[in-house]
């Protein structure tokens, strides 16, 4: 009897083999395609196992008093002390999300686990990523630049861009800003920076040599196609960028990205399940602002 060689490119009943090469393609697809899931521009705020509600913390803000010596009560004999300031924390809760997605891995082969484990991950940040952008719409947060009046929205520029930095260090907010913007506002943006007032500045050197904008003003400028249009096609139609300073927005993360994989009999193959728990919220509108540019791609 000739002996049978089995060449499909995975082996349904090797499932702890399979999960390995699709489990690291997903995990690092998922954090190396969001902007968000690595924690360096929102706060993580790791979440025990088996928890389905947190509490994101927001303390307020308190005032100090000028001590120039100790404050010695003749009457009394004492020294007096320093009124206690009480420290609220009008913390935020959130409940968990789940961000999942499925694929199956048929017995006849055709797929290669760690490509699937690569598009599951990517398709996990994608959707993390769209919920973060959308808190950048929040009408709690300040704005500048397009205010409803189609007649004065204006690209992207600049000018407007040190306008949103303004409005952040008025709050009294220091340290260091990020900003996101829709490729189509760094367009705009690059369109303003490489016209003949910035000739043979560093910044449109910059913006000509590279293609984008990676910091103006001190600022952290990065790029996020999931910034939508409001109204595709509508005189109206404008983007919402956002810029903000630490932590104006969280993430309590219930359970980083994730893959598992589980004999499929009735579907003849193997399910990945990719998942991640998380839930992304506004901490403090005060600490951001939206910057609001016309659709001008001309």
């Amino acid at each position: 009897m000739a002996n049978v060689t089995n060449t499909n490119v995975t082996n349904a009943g090797d499932l702890s083999g399979l999960l390995v090469n699709a489990r690291q393609d997903a995990i690092f697809a998922g954090y190396e395609n969001s902007l968000y899931l690595p924690g360096g521009l929102i706060k993580m705020y790791d979440v025990p196992a088996g928890s389905v509600t947190a509490q994101i913390p927001k303390f307020s803000a308190v005032g100090a008093s000028d001590v120039s010596t100790e404050a010695y009560n003749a009457t009394s004999g004492t020294i007096e002390e320093l009124e206690v300031t009480n420290v609220s924390n009008t913390g935020i809760n959130v409940s968990a999300k789940t961000y999942a997605v499925r694929a199956l891995l048929k017995d006849l082969g055709g797929l290669d686990a760690a490509n699937v484990g690569t598009v599951l991950g990517r398709a996990i940040a994608e959707k993390f990523d769209t919920d973060v952008t959308a808190l950048f719409s929040d009408t709690g947060i300040a704005s500048v630049g397009y205010n409803g009046n189609a007649a004065e929205a204006d690209a992207m520029t600049t000018d407007l861009m040190a306008e949103a930095i303004a409005t952040v260090r008025e709050a009294k907010f220091s340290g260091q800003l990020n900003c996101i913007l829709h490729p189509r506002q760094i367009q705009n943006l690059i369109g303003d920076l490489t016209s003949a007032d910035f000739a043979a500045s560093d910044a449109q050197n910059q913006a000509m040599r590279s293609g984008l904008v990676g910091s103006l003003f001190g600022v952290n400028i990065f790029s996020s196609a999931y910034i939508a249009s409001t109204t595709p096609g509508d005189i109206d139609d404008h983007w919402t960028g956002i810029m903000f300073a630490e932590d104006a927005f969280g993430c309590a993360m219930f359970r980083g990205v994730e893959i598992e994989a589980a004999r499929n009999i009735a579907g003849l193959g193997t399910d990945l399940v990719g998942s991640l728990h998380a839930a992304p919220v506004l901490v403090d509108a005060a600490r951001a602002v939206r910057i609001r540019s016309a659709n001008k791609t001309a």
